[in-house]
């Protein structure tokens, strides 16, 4: 052997020695505060990516290279903890503390990656199950976010259940296109389509938006949440493009954890009553003369005499709806393998009766660790759904809608049926209202089925670099069916349709499918680069057919029994195509910059092939983290700002001119349509700049975040009327610019925080202001927002606000109101006494705000106006409540059996108290559904309810 091999043997072994003796192994157990073990509690080794988790027990091994490291340990819902160790400690006993502030929750800011919210750039609202779902039981998903996060305006479009929702996040987005926020629900692309049921072919109702129906977020289960994050403004949403302008709702599911399997049973029983009564007016047998003559004075009186005069009102809206609502769910799994299936049942009687919803949901999440390189998962939702909402609303003397026809009805004309069952003809109005709830329906029934599957592959992997292909690919199909029957016996279709049968079958499929490619990298002055790019692809179909009848067969419900058919069929196909990328950069958690870009095409452009780019940036400093901090009791101290941009594209069918059939002597053909389509719309973009600053205080025991942003909407595309010389009624501009600004205040802090009493609480504090900055044409009123200048309506006016109200005056259009709210405050309270009770409580708080109350208009018409509201002026209201939203009080029994794990008693509510001095049912109103300006304008709606409840949870 000679002198060289002899030399490269030794260095081999001096190597090889070193580099054992540079490495040890360090163990140790985590729990929580009370000594519980923590299971899947993620262990770094700071500024690597060398890293494990702790098992079942709490227990965790880890090697570790070099003399001496810092261990992160992280787990959702706790502190994260740097640990020091070295050879000569190596054996840990870590104890997690509960973070109150949520400061290590993980936000989306990427399609593929996040960030600690202590890190974050943007005001990115976030909702756990336990504030969604909690405190009470839900109905819908929007409806729970009421009042819990700022920059957020809910309004109820109907009362009936099964919801109607209108979500403006940071004021008005478009005119004539989508004002509610993309949803995403474990990377599935959902649709929250509004789907007219065609019950205004019979009611006469002006437009689909008028029919109150319910948006299908509705068909999802509250209770399979387990958090929503709310990308409420451009800044945040802008890797999103073209479909974020109104912003996102990214909604994750509950997942399975390794461990034993548990099991969770819970039963709530509630009721729905009405939140209030207007009243009717109350006559006197002279009053009665004197508003309608002395044959009504002799009517009254003899209905006085015989006892039949009726609380119409009470009759109508006064029923007690049960509620019943069952859910069972069971997880587990294994290292490899994780589940979560949850299978629920919610049936919810209205107070109307023969109004009611019903919902079977059914889930099963699974995750599965192939190897220590791939990971897959699959999230699949079955929901089958029915809705019976009857009658409410707007009509024009279709003698349906419940308020509409109420507010002619005198209390003294008897409108039940005789013994033999015929129904008496209401000599006030178009329609007998007990008639109507007797024998109509309308109703709608959804199949639907939700699935998503995302891979993850790490392809390279060392102690600073991680190189990984992710990629999700969702479907969202849902068959809609909706049915109308109106008989031929009721008195507005006696002589006329003589009965009337609308049956719609719509099929809407979207399907997505998106791949990154991330990568991962820790320098060694512990900066972290983290660099993502990838594609989208997004697909819309939607199929809506509607056959409607009318001269029916008289006892028979089938659409073939009838003398008069038409069907209509509407077909959409939408595609869109992005392109991502995004560079995130954090040195040490104190400075943290974004950058990134979207590029999208979609068939929605007149040139589908071009490209919009939509860029984003934003900036974090954490003053607190940096070592020349000195203030001890401020934890955290952030400035940030943000900018993106997003995008909304045309409707489809803007860019070109319909051609319909029509019929003319027999002979078919096409014609134009009234709307001119323009080819080359391009999309509406909007430009947000966010600034904000977040404190800790005390250990977090007091946080407060402020932030303000200016959100300008360029090139709006709206609908104008033009000459009917022409040829056309309409065609669409884009030359309208709007702004909206505002300022959003949380503040969190913990009262009492003993080992006997712990209450947070959190106040959220909001408001919005827009203004029309550039308008291309003179002011006009915007179709199909309200009912003319004559009742009142918005107005599009340069240098004005797009939410105001104007009507007829001497000297033209006149300022008569605003719905924007002046602002609005919730506030959230948890307190917990002791290791058994749990008391929570939501109030709701919104100054300011008008509603065009066109339903106290109509009971002025028909003489039916309680007596307080004489001295009402005009149709406007101050629309300001305070409202108790939710609350709930719950009793955890001490554990008394080794079978039951958890046995959980209580009773909540929602919506029990409202203080306000609106004269109608609920200043929360919006008689035009879910579209562009459709809050503030009420008709005769289905009132609001609220609900009581009782709840057991059982977990074994």
């Amino acid at each position: 052997m000679n002198y060289t091999t002899k030399f490269s043997m030794l260095l081999a072994l001096l190597f090889t020695t070193v580099t054992a003796m540079a490495q040890f192994n360090v163990t140790g157990n985590v729990t929580d505060g009370s000594g519980e073990p923590l299971i899947g509690v993620s262990i770094i080794v700071k500024g690597s990516t060398t890293g494990t988790v702790s098992d079942f027990n709490g227990d965790f091994n880890l090697n570790v290279k070099g003399e001496q490291a810092t261990l992160l340990f992280s787990y959702t819902g706790f502190s994260s903890q740097n640990v020091e160790v070295s050879p000569s400690n190596k054996r840990l006993s870590v104890v997690l503390e509960e973070d109150i502030a949520d400061l290590e929750e993980v936000v989306v800011t990427g399609l593929a990656s996040g960030v600690k919210r202590s890190n974050l750039a943007n005001n990115v609202a976030t909702i756990s199950s336990q504030e969604l779902t909690e405190v009470t039981t839900q109905q819908t998903i929007d409806g729970a976010l009421y009042g819990k996060m700022t920059g957020v305006n809910i309004i109820s479009s109907s009362g009936a259940p099964g919801g109607g929702i209108a979500m403006r996040l940071r004021g008005i987005s478009s005119l004539t296109g989508n004002n509610q926020p993309l949803f995403i629900i474990d990377g599935v692309y959902i649709s929250n389509a509004e789907i007219p049921s065609g019950l205004r072919f019979a009611s006469g109702a002006n437009s689909g938006s008028e029919e109150n129906a319910s948006n299908r977020l509705a068909d999802l289960n509250p209770e399979d949440i387990e958090s929503i994050e709310v990308l409420k403004g451009a800044s945040a949403a802008a890797i999103y493009g073209t479909r974020a302008n109104a912003g996102v709702v990214i909604i994750t599911t509950k997942q399975g954890q390794a461990g034993k399997t548990k099991v969770r049973f819970e039963q709530d029983l509630g009721v729905n009553t009405i939140q209030r009564f207007v009243g009717r007016r109350q006559y006197t047998a002279a009053e009665v003369e004197e508003a309608f003559g002395a044959n009504e004075r002799a009517a009254f009186e003899r209905a006085q005499a015989n006892g039949e005069v009726f609380d119409y009102e009470q009759e109508l809206y006064g029923n007690d709806g049960f509620i019943t609502d069952s859910r069972l769910s069971i997880s587990g799994g294994s290292d490899k393998t994780t589940f979560y299936f949850n299978t629920s049942y919610r049936s919810e009687e209205g107070i109307i009766e023969n109004t009611g919803f019903d919902r079977l949901s059914m889930r099963l999440n699974v995750d599965h660790r192939i190897s220590d390189k791939i990971r897959i998962g699959i999230n699949s939702n079955y929901i089958n759904s029915f809705a019976s909402r009857s009658f409410t609303g707007n009509e024009n003397e279709g003698g349906l809608s419940y308020g509409y026809n109420l507010a002619f009805t005198r209390d003294w004309v008897n409108l039940f049926p005789n013994e033999e069952g015929i129904y008496p003809v209401n000599p006030n109005a178009a329609g007998n209202p007990i008639f109507v709830r007797d024998n109509t329906w309308n109703e709608e029934r959804n199949n639907r089925f939700i699935s998503g599957a995302n891979m993850e592959v790490n392809l390279y992997q060392t102690d600073r670099t991680v190189f990984k292909l992710t990629g999700n690919v969702g479907v969202d199909f849902l068959l809609n069916e909706t049915s109308v029957y109106v008989p031929e016996t009721h008195q507005a279709q006696d002589g006329g349709d003589n009965g009337f049968i609308g049956e719609g079958r719509n099929g809407l499929l979207n399907y997505n499918y998106q791949a990154f490619a991330v990568l991962d990298h820790y320098t060694e002055s512990n900066i972290n680069f983290n660099t993502q790019i990838g594609m989208t692809y997004l697909n819309f179909d939607r199929d809506l057919v509607f056959n409607r009848v009318t001269q029916l067969i008289p006892g028979q419900t089938n659409v073939a029994n009838s003398g008069s058919q038409q069907v209509l069929q509407r077909i959409e196909t939408e595609e869109d195509f992005g392109i991502v990328a995004q560079e995130q950069v954090n040195w040490d958690d104190k400075i943290i910059g974004t950058v990134g870009i979207r590029f999208d095409k979609s068939s929605l452009n007149g040139d589908p092939n071009q490209f919009f780019a939509f860029p984003r940036a934003s900036l974090a400093v954490n003053v607190a983290n940096f070592d020349f901090w000195s203030v001890n009791s401020m934890n955290q101290f952030k400035l940030r700002v943000a900018y993106g941009e997003t995008g909304s594209s045309a409707t489809f069918g803007s860019l070109f001119t319909t051609l319909p059939a029509t019929n003319i002597g027999g002979q078919v053909g096409i014609r134009s349509g009234a709307s001119r389509g323009n080819p080359d719309l391009e999309p509406e973009t909007s430009q947000e700049l966010e600034f904000g600053v977040d404190f800790g205080i005390l250990n977090n025991a007091l946080n407060l975040g402020v932030t303000y942003y200016i959100r300008d909407v360029e090139n709006l595309l709206y609908d104008f009327d033009i000459p009917s010389s022409t040829g056309f009624a309409s065609e669409s501009r884009s030359d309208f610019d709007l702004r909206n600004q505002g300022l959003e205040v949380q503040l969190a802090f913990t009262p009492v925080n003993t080992e006997k009493v712990k209450w947070n609480s959190t106040v959220n504090y909001w408001y919005n202001r827009s203004e029309v900055t550039r308008l291309g044409v003179p002011a006009f009123v915007p179709d199909g927002t309200a009912f003319g200048l004559g009742l009142g309506t918005f107005f599009v006016e340069e240098g004005e606000p797009i939410t105001q109200l104007k009507g007829s005056g001497a000297e033209g259009p006149q300022t008569i109101g605003d719905v924007e709210p002046d602002f609005q405050l919730g506030w959230f309270n948890q307190i917990k006494i002791g290791k058994n009770v749990d008391f929570t409580f939501l109030t709701h708080w919104k100054e300011g705000g008008d509603v065009l109350n066109l339903s106290r208009l109509l009971t002025n018409l028909g003489g039916t106006t309680p007596e307080e509201y004489n001295d009402l002026v005009g149709f406007v209201e101050d629309a300001s409540y305070f409202r108790l939203r939710e609350v709930g009080l719950y009793y955890t029994l001490p554990k008394f059996s080794n079978t039951i794990s958890r046995l959980r008693f209580g009773v909540s509510g929602r919506n029990l108290i409202t203080l306000t001095d609106y004269s109608s049912y609920d200043p929360e109103v919006s008689t035009k559904g879910t579209t562009g300006l459709s809050t503030g304008i009420e008709v005769t709606p289905f009132p609001s309810t609220r609900q009581a409840y009782f709840h057991i949870t059982a977990e074994f």
